[in-house]
């Protein structure tokens, strides 16, 4: 009986562990936005498919949709979007920070997966904004 009972226990113990494993193992996909981004990847035409901008408390859906970006490898963007502006942008790992000629700053986390861009965010005006691009 005591031989039975130590299988058992070995059998869990085994069967604990090798689920516990599976479950933290990461994954490549880095779906939590620590992946860091190349400049290719930023660099085009890109237009914006949803948005939600949070000021003083309310959120603001979709006031960016179907507005556009340029974003030019030499640090320069362009937008048709008078909230953003024409500037200079950098990129550190996965984050952008940008500056406009009329000195409002952005900082954002990106995601970029295909021709899709995400960016999450806020800037010296106080906004946080949620914005998917896709590149044209």
């Amino acid at each position: 009986m005591k031989t039975n009972n130590f299988w058992s226990i070995l059998v869990m113990l085994v069967l604990s562990v090798t689920v516990m494993f599976f479950t933290s193992c990461s994954s490549d996909d880095d779906e939590d936005g620590n992946k860091d981004v190349n400049v290719q990847e930023v660099v085009g035409i890109w237009t914006c498919t949803a948005s939600t901008d949070k000021v003083d408390g309310k959120s603001i859906t979709g006031y960016m949709v179907g507005e556009s970006i340029t974003i030019n490898e030499d640090g320069k963007f362009s937008s048709t979007a008078s909230s953003i502006g024409n500037g200079t942008w950098v990129l550190n790992g996965n984050k952008i920070s940008a500056k406009n000629t009329s000195g409002d700053t952005f900082n954002a986390t990106l995601r970029i997966s295909g021709s899709t861009m995400k960016w999450d965010g806020t800037s010296s005006q106080g906004v946080s904004f949620n914005y998917t691009w896709k590149k044209n």
